[in-house]
């Protein structure tokens, strides 16, 4: 038995470990403009691909401590910790420790930011998915006026690390009941 739930907790780690590491999300902008016969430009004019851990070390780069810290501690420290506390509380030969240790590691996960996170992400992805926006405007250009047609488009796109993440935290919520749940018939025994 302690086999399978070492294993099944170290399925929760290999979960985390891509869903903090690998893209979870990409937003493209690509914009077309076109003059007439003056001028024709289409391309891409920004494009981006973070992960938890990118974007992490980014906002630490640009001086934003206090948000990339609170991402870090709630999507990578925390579920580490509860990992951690978790294998402890398998091995452990007392049955008060391994009570506190769940215990410890449920009111943890009533804490824990990594669902809000993942929310937060899928209505950011919904908010930018496919946004298009046309403008016409004109433009005096050596006493001519010319027409300018520019079309906007912003795409964005869930990353593997989203799906990862996503059933990091759903196993993790699963995972901690079903060992809250031995923890209480263990001590009932």
């Amino acid at each position: 038995m302690k086999l399978a739930i070492v294993l099944l907790t170290l399925v929760n780690i290999g979960l985390l470990v891509p869903g903090v590491s690998q893209p979870i999300y990409s937003i493209a902008i690509t914009s077309a403009v076109d003059a007439g016969e003056l001028v024709s430009f289409e391309g891409t004019v920004y494009e981006r691909t973070r992960s938890i851990l990118g974007a992490v070390r980014e906002l630490a780069e640009t001086g934003n401590y206090l948000v990339s810290f609170l991402i870090l501690f709630f999507s990578v420290i925390v579920p580490l910790t509860k990992a951690t506390m978790l294998l402890g509380s398998i091995f452990s030969a007392s049955r008060r420790v391994r009570k506190w240790l769940v215990y410890i590691v449920d009111l943890i996960g009533k804490w824990s930011m990594a669902d809000v996170f993942v929310v937060g992400i899928f209505l950011a992805f919904l908010a930018t998915q496919d946004q298009a926006q046309a403008n016409v405007f004109e433009v005096a250009f050596l006493g001519q006026q010319l027409e300018i047609n520019m079309m906007t488009n912003l795409t964005s796109t869930l990353g593997t690390g989203f799906y990862f993440f996503l059933g990091y935290c759903l196993f993790s919520i699963f995972w901690t009941q079903v060992l809250k749940h031995r923890a209480a018939a263990l001590q009932a025994a």
